[in-house]
């Protein structure tokens, strides 16, 4: 009988506590937006390039442009309501060190992805190496 009185409390608070959670998890989901793109972004191989790729709703226009470190736009193009998916490459090689921006955008969301361009200075070393030892 106890074990029943028990059983029947656990089950009772349970369902008491359900519509709190199921409630809050509706909030989150209201508050979210819906994204319109997905944008994915990766260096080719052995390469200064980078490629960029993005997937969008038909009906939507993108914009996606390229600034320099001090925010001047270097390229801009418009990816059309009817094209679904895009892809670009940027090539680094011919452009000076610094931190580029390549900016996607339709108005309602903007996605901004870094390139950070440096370059190591190259120190000649001798070919070959004599250690004289006593």
């Amino acid at each position: 009988m106890k074990n029943v009185k028990k059983m029947l409390a656990v089950a009772l608070c349970s369902l008491m506590m359900f519509p709190a959670v199921a409630s809050d998890n509706n909030v989150d989901n209201q508050q979210r937006k819906p994204h319109t793109f997905e944008v994915g972004m990766y260096r080719v191989k052995d390469s200064l390039k980078m490629r960029l790729l993005l997937e969008k709703k038909a009906g939507e226009k993108v914009m996606v442009r390229l600034l320099n470190p001090q925010g001047q736009v270097l390229h801009e193009e418009v990816v059309g309501k009817r094209q679904e998916k895009y892809g670009r490459n940027f090539d680094f090689s011919q452009i000076k060190d610094g931190r580029y921006t390549i900016e996607i955008t339709n108005r309602d969301e903007v996605v901004k992805r870094s390139v950070n361009l440096t370059t190591t200075d190259l120190v000649e070393t001798p070919a070959r190496t004599l250690v004289a030892l006593n």
